[in-house]
């Protein structure tokens, strides 16, 4: 009986009061002290994805790319949408700046929905810092899909012929994005050990809503009695932010800016307090 007791009192040690917290200073807390374990597994998972074949984590980049060319030719070329005065590039501006921002979303909903069924095994060992796969999730992705921002802040700045002033304000808009991904990334990963069907419905997610949010349109372009349906959908303020900033070079309006630091902060603050409430019971539904 004593030996059992001991064994639960150890138990509970592990999952001490600062560690249980209630949200988002708590896990921001642990993934900072393990800090050098989310970027080992990060670097882990990207190469470990790839290995054995001839070109290796360069897949990572390839995939995304070719996304951007197929949209690119697709909508350029076949379709040949045009917008503004600057001919195709005018529209590769628009369709990229919104098309990075969202396969950065997709990818990490994507993977996230799956992290921490795919480690079980790691999981069910009770002092293992959940968050920390939460983390190396988000950080491998962010890796791979920054080459992309950073391939579009140089198209844009060649095809403009300078390097806009707008792109001082994405630092914010950064953080603001990362709060959003961060926030659905631990809702996704303790809601799916209980809920196996999340991530099929998330793959369905993210291949039908690149064309709810006006990526490859312009919301003009959508017949009157369906534009409510752009402004009801939350991702549709996160492109608008990213197009003021790489394609207009301004700040068009500050009603996507405040919705989305409003969605983003929600999505956090839940997240990160579902996640508190759920992350040590993981161990006995994985």
């Amino acid at each position: 009986m004593s030996s059992e007791l001991a064994g639960e009192q150890h138990l509970r040690r592990a999952a001490a009061p600062h560690e249980l917290g209630l949200g988002v200073l708590d896990i921001a807390r642990s993934v900072w002290r393990h800090r050098g374990l989310v970027r080992e597994m990060a670097r882990r998972e990207m190469t470990d994805l790839h290995a054995g074949q001839m070109a290796g984590v360069v897949w990572l980049a390839v995939h995304p790319i070719l996304m951007f060319a197929v949209n690119a030719f697709l909508f350029s070329v076949v379709f040949s949408v045009r917008i503004g005065e600057r001919g195709p590039t005018d529209y590769l501006v628009y369709l990229f700046s919104g098309l990075a921002p969202w396969i950065l979303t997709a990818d990490v909903l994507s993977r996230s929905a799956n992290v921490v069924i795919a480690n079980s095994a790691i999981v069910k060992k009770v002092t293992f810092p959940a968050e920390v796969l939460v983390a190396k999730t988000i950080l491998s992705s962010l890796t791979v899909q920054g080459l992309l921002f950073a391939c579009v802040l140089i198209y844009t700045s060649i095809t403009r012929g300078q390097i806009q002033l707008s792109f001082l304000l994405l630092p914010l808009l950064f953080m603001l994005h990362l709060c959003l991904l961060w926030g659905w990334a631990l809702l996704l990963a303790s809601l799916t050990p209980y809920f196996r069907d999340i991530p099929e419905l998330v793959r369905v997610f993210v291949t039908v809503n690149i064309y709810l949010v006006p990526i490859v349109y312009l919301p003009g372009m959508v017949p009157k009695p369906l534009q409510f349906l752009i402004s009801m959908n939350p991702y549709s303020y996160l492109v608008w932010c990213y197009q003021d900033v790489i394609y207009h070079g301004k700040i068009t309006s500050i009603s996507p800016w405040v919705a989305l630091s409003c969605f983003s902060a929600a999505m956090l603050i839940l997240g990160s307090y579902v996640f508190s409430r759920l992350r040590h019971h993981f161990s006995s539904v994985v």
